[in-house]
């Protein structure tokens, strides 16, 4: 009765956790003080991957950037917690940041007149970046996150355990995702598309995990055979290699229907709702 008469709201207002604002000119000073993590770290290869086509940055979200280069914010606040990692970028065009090592590529992806072709150039190196990299560990990120905890060193552990990684979506089943989302096909197997669905930031791999580069790999066929959206190449791909990677809880990609969540460990502040709510600043 509160709510129908206005004196209550079923949902709080977003707005943000506290008047202090995120940015990467302003990462506090962090140290590794747990001796056990910093020694598994120094024990493995790391290496972080972006996948960037097209010379002119669009982000879906809404947020706009004016960091100083493409991969911002996700780079330095990635770099803070590992600053001995790879970074390796994919891209069609020259794409220079020091200390990224560029991998010039053509697409292979066909129905380059589509409008959601440079997505699914993205997307299908992406996976292909993962299965083809020689690290222990292998993180593929977009470039719009921003690591906010040193929790992030889960993910490496995480990925250890189970093989291979990629978040959840607030859209949970596949079915729904179909149903609102851009570049969506019809499903046909007998699932109906009840099935998780995907995000694809962070996914990750880990070296010895064959189920997850046999999963990436046909990620690939099927992105060349029938593009589409990732979320859906990916359910294919786990229809076909009978596994599918460990879905990560919210915490590892807060999208707009998350904030206020808690333990939040990578912020996805591509989207407006999240970057206005945590006080991200995009001017560098």
């Amino acid at each position: 009765m509160a709510v129908l008469l206005g004196k209550k709201k079923t949902f709080p207002d977003n707005k943000p956790t506290s008047e202090t604002s995120l940015s990467i000119d302003k990462l506090p000073d962090y140290k590794i003080d747990n001796q056990h993590i910093k020694s598994f770290l120094e024990s493995i290869s790391i290496e972080f991957l972006f996948s960037e086509f097209g010379e002119n940055r669009v982000n879906a979200g809404g947020s706009e950037f004016n960091l100083g280069n493409r991969l911002e914010p996700s780079l330095s606040t990635i770099r803070h917690y590992f600053p001995n990692a790879k970074f390796t970028v994919y891209s069609d065009f020259d794409l220079e940041i020091e200390g990224v090592n560029l991998k010039k590529v053509t697409s292979p992806v066909p129905e380059k007149e589509h409008p959601r072709y440079l997505y699914r150039t993205a997307d299908y190196f992406k996976f292909k970046s993962l299965a083809e990299s020689e690290a222990d560990f292998r993180c593929v990120v977009d470039s719009d996150m921003f690591v906010v905890s040193p929790d992030i060193y889960s993910l490496v552990y995480l990925t250890k355990i189970f093989g291979f990684c990629a978040p959840y979506t607030p859209r949970n089943l596949l079915k729904r995702d179909m149903e609102i989302s851009l570049d969506a096909r019809k499903i046909t197997d007998e699932s109906s598309g009840f099935g998780h669905s995907y995000n694809q930031s962070p996914m990750t791999l880990w070296k010895d995990s064959e189920n997850g580069k046999a999963f990436f790999e046909k990620c690939c066929e099927i992105m060349i055979k029938e593009p589409s959206r990732a979320s859906l190449v990916m359910w294919k791909a786990a229809l076909e290699t009978h596994s599918s990677p460990y879905l990560l809880p919210a915490e590892f990609c807060v999208c707009g229907d998350d904030v206020g969540i808690g333990n939040e460990v990578i912020l996805h502040v591509g989207h407006t709702q999240v970057a206005d709510y945590y006080n991200v600043k995009f001017k560098g």
